[in-house]
């Protein structure tokens, strides 16, 4: 087992295991009901990313056209800090803009679409979304020269950070509130999905908070236990399929 599987196989064990002796939520969805669905598309977007995002990232780093403009920083911790940096802006801006048009919101509603909220709600992802995501995260990685442990490292913080902000796990209140002004917190995240348009609006980052304070979407619930999740126009469980065939099917109006 690679580093990158080792430790997403542990932060859903360390965190799974944690919200259950200490929820956040009472889940009234049985283990298979709440978790089966996303590791239906968890399955899907892992298979498609292997398929394409490999073989783009093997050629960007062998070919010599171009090294990017991380070659000329010659200091490896400025080098890494400025990887980190735009990797993670680039997600909060590419989370944004899937929340701007109906076209993109079709497809990301599948996440939101949660009522369950729980760790397995990190893979919960349309694979439509998915892989044109990672077309802008590519050519960032080509421009800068991102480097390929950089790269790792980060989407390795990145898979702890959204297993664990995505977790049931009842974190104390004020502890969660005061880490939420540097990473992403369960309460924190968990206002994003809530049912309330103008709170899921806010929260949009992926690992560090800061790209929301800095551009005005930063907001922390004064009552988390009172967060109704997931999208009023689904407000059921529904399967893998379903999740799948969902964006092709006619808006529903609330």
């Amino acid at each position: 087992m690679d580093w990158q599987s080792l430790t997403i196989v542990s932060s859903v064990l360390v965190f799974g295991s944690l919200e259950n002796i200490f929820p956040f939520f009472d889940f009234k969805a049985t283990f298979s009901q709440r978790t089966y669905p996303n590791l239906i598309l968890g399955f899907f977007n892992v298979t498609a990313n292997s398929l394409t995002i490999g073989v783009i990232l093997h050629w960007i780093w062998r070919q010599k056209i171009w090294l990017g403009f991380l070659y000329y920083i010659k200091l490896p911790w400025l080098s890494i800090c400025i990887s980190f940096l735009l990797l993670d802006v680039y997600l909060y801006i590419w989370h944004r803009l899937m929340h701007s048009f109906a076209f993109t919101w079709r497809f990301h509603k599948v996440h939101h679409t949660e009522i369950w909220m729980n760790t397995s709600t990190a893979y919960r992802f349309h694979t439509v979304e998915v892989i044109p995501s990672n077309i802008p995260k590519l050519f960032l990685v080509w421009l800068f020269g991102i480097e390929p442990l950089h790269l790792l490292a980060y989407e390795m913080i990145l898979a702890i950070g959204l297993i664990f902000h995505h977790s049931n796990w009842a974190i104390p209140h004020q502890l969660d509130k005061l880490l939420s002004y540097i990473i992403v917190t369960p309460n924190f995240h968990r206002l994003h999905h809530s049912q309330i348009l103008r709170e899921s609006q806010s929260n949009y980052a992926s690992l560090f908070s800061i790209w929301d304070k800095i551009f005005k979407s930063y907001s922390y619930p004064k009552y988390p236990e009172k967060i109704k999740l997931g999208v009023t126009q689904h407000s059921h469980d529904l399967n893998g399929l379903k999740l799948i065939l969902l964006p092709f099917q006619k808006p529903e109006h609330g």
